[in-house]
């Protein structure tokens, strides 16, 4: 679409403001979807300005302010002090709600200023109403009819600011108590509306005049009044004015004690009163004026984000790298980062009739947590390929140094960064396993009428038992006492399946008292599905973990392996 197709448009859509909001709205959001799709700047400021005035007449502040707040940026990249002007008006809308008089009474000085500065007279007018308003807000009533007055003397001053005058004239006659002089300036600003289908003042006037009725006690125009503001309310999409005409009605009804009718409009008062809640929309607007204030931030963080996702698919390449495979079974992985990275970690290594494996839980999660999962990784293949270590207490020994000197560790410090670990290695022609840990325990799951493993705690239901060997009481880092990693020999029969783990799954709140899992309902749930294929007992462990988290937030990184022999 071209620049001037997009000018008409935007400019139909603010004059259309006053008659058809919604047609303003509609056409306003088309304006701005084709000033993004070529970058035209003017467009983006002249439709933000149009919606700016449009979500304040719905009732969304936060929207409203966003809106406006983009278009007066762009209009002062451009040095258009009309639109700048304009948007300035909507924005002391959004002040008049927030009751933030001061700066609103700022806003509408600066916007008379440079409308005076461009010669829009009519807009200077409109400017002085809106001074006049905040005036009464203040309840300075004596500043307030002043301003107003002077509009009615403008010659400049629009149907729709004389009409707006006579109005709010007629509010300060109801602080007055001068009924019958309020109801005669209603009824001139009604008129006023009237005659050019300004569909948000009478709205606003057939409130003002059944409020009135209410206070007289005349019940039955007050009703007749509060009916006409709900039907032109509901017309505009007006939700304020709609929320206010069902409180009316309600309170009319309730007086002449027809109560079955009260309630039935206080029910819809109710409900749409939660909808525009103002308590809500206060904290919605607070957000967006952060959201504005700290965009940048908003930026980096995107930026930040990107990289942190492109360094997931580094850990993931990291941690799946190719290798044949050819000397493990059938296994299952269920891993499941808490953020984006993750701060635990597989490894997998092969040599000769051997396979090395393990699952480490390091210091942390997310980033910092990533970082050292690429330490260990490095440092794993690199004492597999260098130092000609096999057995896995030797290794854990070695992995060890490495992370106390690469992150230069002393008793003296408080970096004690590291990891929690569990590892096997298998020779596959013997079923052979040695294994160490830190911390980590292993788990071995073998029929009931099959060995036990010496040297290990035992858990068991009717068909098969789980044998635990704890890792010892200390970490992959600096430490007061630290011994060498205890190296564990285990005869493992055919269908004997293992597990290495991290305490993600079993530290997760959730269920219906929000606890934790717990490692003795972990055992319970891992020995319940042993007749299930190693594959799908894998999935049933991420089901049962999802639905005992729940809605919770996931607390940890989640790493489970499960090997069958």
């Amino acid at each position: 679409m071209l620049h001037l197709e997009i000018d008409q448009q935007t400019k139909a859509a603010w004059e259309e403001r006053l008659l058809n909001l919604q047609n303003s709205y509609k056409e306003s959001l088309t304006a701005l979807e084709n000033s993004e799709a070529i970058n035209y700047k003017r467009g983006i400021a002249e439709s933000c300005k149009n919606l700016g005035y449009c979500y304040w007449r719905f009732s969304d502040f936060s929207l409203s302010l966003s809106h406006s707040l983009r278009a007066i940026k762009i209009f002062q990249n451009l040095n258009d002090l009309k639109g700048e002007a304009d948007t300035l008006n909507n924005i002391g809308a959004v002040y008049m709600f927030q009751n933030d008089n001061e700066k609103r009474l700022e806003v509408n000085l600066r916007c008379k200023k440079i409308r005076e500065k461009i010669g829009d007279l009519e807009g200077v007018s409109s400017s002085e109403g809106n001074i006049g308003e905040t005036y009464f807000e203040m309840g300075d009533y004596k500043n307030a009819e002043m301003r107003f007055h002077s509009v009615l003397k403008n010659p400049n001053a629009s149907t729709q600011g004389l009409a707006w005058a006579n109005h709010n004239l007629g509010l300060v006659e109801n602080v007055y108590k001068n009924y019958d002089k309020a109801l005669e300036y209603y009824t001139k600003g009604l008129d006023l509306s009237y005659s050019v289908q300004y569909s948000v003042l009478i709205t606003d006037s057939y409130l003002r005049i059944a409020e009135l009725f209410i206070e007289l006690n005349d019940l039955d125009n007050a009703i007749a009044n509060a009916e006409k503001a709900l039907e032109s309310a509901r017309e505009s999409g007006a939700k304020e004015g709609e929320k206010r005409a069902l409180y009316f009605l309600s309170k009319s009804y309730e007086k002449k004690k027809l109560f079955e009718t009260s309630l039935k409009y206080h029910k819809d008062y109710h409900a749409i009163d939660m909808e525009i809640s103002r308590d809500t929309e206060m904290e919605r607007l607070k957000t967006t004026q952060l959201r504005v204030a700290f965009n940048k931030i908003e930026e980096q963080k995107n930026e930040l984000l990107d990289s942190i996702r492109y360094a997931e698919q580094i850990q993931k390449a990291v941690l799946t790298r190719h290798q044949s495979q050819d000397l493990i079974g059938e296994y299952f992985l269920f891993f499941q980062a808490k953020d984006i990275v993750s701060g635990d970690f597989y490894w997998y290594y092969e040599k000769d009739e051997f396979y090395y494996m393990c699952v480490a839980d390091c210091t942390g999660h997310g980033v910092p947590g990533a970082f050292l999962t690429m330490l260990g990784t490095t440092y794993l293949n690199e004492i597999m390929t260098l130092e000609g270590l096999t057995s896995p207490g030797q290794i854990l020994d070695k992995l060890r140094e490495h992370f106390i000197l690469g992150l230069s560790q002393n008793t003296n410090t408080g970096n004690k960064d590291g990891m929690d670990i569990s590892m096997i290695r298998l020779n596959t022609k013997t079923l052979e396993a040695e294994w160490s840990g830190a911390n980590n325990p292993i788990w071995i799951v073998r029929k009931n009428n099959l060995p036990a493993i010496d040297n290990s705690k035992t858990t068991a239901n009717d068909t098969h038992s789980l044998f635990e060997i704890k890792g010892d009481i200390q970490s992959i880092s600096i430490m007061d006492n630290m011994q060498e990693f205890k190296n564990h020999q285990i005869q493992l029969l055919k269908d004997d399946r293992i597990y290495l783990f991290s305490d993600g799954y079993t530290d997760q709140f959730g269920g219906e008292n929000g606890k934790k899992f717990m490692t003795t309902n972990f055992k319970k749930e891992i020995l319940a599905h042993q007749h299930f294929d190693i594959n799908t007992h894998g999935e049933k462990l991420k089901l049962i973990f999802d639905e005992w988290k729940g809605q919770n937030e996931q607390v940890d990184d989640v790493c489970v392996l499960g090997i069958e022999i």
